[in-house]
């Protein structure tokens, strides 16, 4: 066994993903050594309810390159990450799911790229195993992802991504607690390149990303990078003014055409109408409060609870 510093660092967040980690655990240790490198591998325990960090530690006693960092709680695959790349002591660093969909060997295609000089290499699931409605929404995800951060790549929902040291060292030095990889590394910019991986079925469990996630996923998004929707409130307030002067106009017009007819429709459609969107702007205005009162407590990403060093 190599017990050199490692060259490369592979982070593994883990969540109730017990029935593939004795596979992922074989199928990583042959991939990696296959590269004849010095390596390590950094799985992140995010409070887990099976079996998922005894296996962890059995993989630790039988292989010493193998680490175990176990949080306090559920924080989120976000911080996971984040707990991984704080501990990961290799020049590139990669991570991947342990969900097997994506393929471990694949890992060497962009540990290439990484040490002929990209800064960030991203996977691309080129051929999707999942459902037509998962792969829609996550297409639009995608394209959506790629307007909000200028981040010009197909898939950024691929878990199998690597990074040059000094960029992943940047990143740690971020302070918001709403983390979006794609978007923590278009930030620092470098230079970035994708790779075509393969992607398998889920065989075991179910995806940690539901419609709703994947929909908090780029609400949290556009509104920890840009605050264009708070820029939007102005447009609204002037069409919804445009629009209610045009009622205005049309219920003066029959008054005065007609006699004094009652316009009981349009005042009441009016009043919905600039309700519903005061409430909607008032509501996306305490979000922004919200995550101001959340940043200003400068409570920690992730809580390291026990590390198997």
């Amino acid at each position: 066994m190599n017990t050199e510093a490692p060259v490369l660092s592979l982070i593994i967040p883990v969540y109730n993903e017990e029935p593939s980690l004795r596979e992922l655990y074989e199928r990583i240790t042959t991939t990696l050594e296959g590269l004849g490198q010095p390596y390590e591998v950094i799985t992140v325990d995010d409070g887990s309810r099976d079996g998922s960090l005894e296996l962890l530690r059995s993989f630790r006693g039988q292989d010493k390159r193998w680490r175990v960092v176990r949080l306090s709680r559920n924080f989120g695959q976000s911080a996971a990450i984040y707990a991984g790349f704080s501990r990961a002591r290799g020049d590139y660093i990669l991570m991947i799911d342990a969900d097997l969909q994506v393929f471990p060997e694949d890992i060497p295609l962009l540990y290439e790229k990484l040490a002929d000089g990209c800064d960030m290499v991203s996977g691309w699931r080129v051929n999707r195993h999942d459902s037509l409605f998962r792969k829609g929404t996550s297409r639009l995800l995608n394209r959506y992802t790629e307007h909000i951060t200028g981040f010009q790549i197909h898939d950024h929902g691929c878990s199998l991504k690597g990074f040059r040291r000094p960029l992943v060292e940047h990143m740690l030095q971020f302070s918001h607690r709403c983390r979006y990889l794609p978007v923590d590394a278009a930030m620092l910019g470098g230079r970035m390149e994708e790779v075509p991986v393969r992607h398998a079925e889920r065989r075991h469990g179910a995806s940690k990303y539901g419609l709703f996630k994947l929909f908090r996923t780029g609400f949290d998004m556009v509104t920890s990078v840009t605050i264009m929707p708070l820029q939007m409130i102005g447009l609204l307030g002037a069409l919804c003014a445009l629009a209610g002067f045009a009622m205005g106009l049309r219920v003066l017009y029959i008054r005065l055409l007609y006699g004094n007819l009652q316009q009981v429709e349009s005042v009441i459609a009016a009043f919905f109408f600039l309700s519903g969107m005061q409430l909607m702007v008032t509501g996306l205005m305490c979000e922004y409060v919200g995550r101001i009162y959340i940043e200003a407590q400068k409570k920690p990403l992730y809580i390291i609870q026990e590390e198997l060093e």
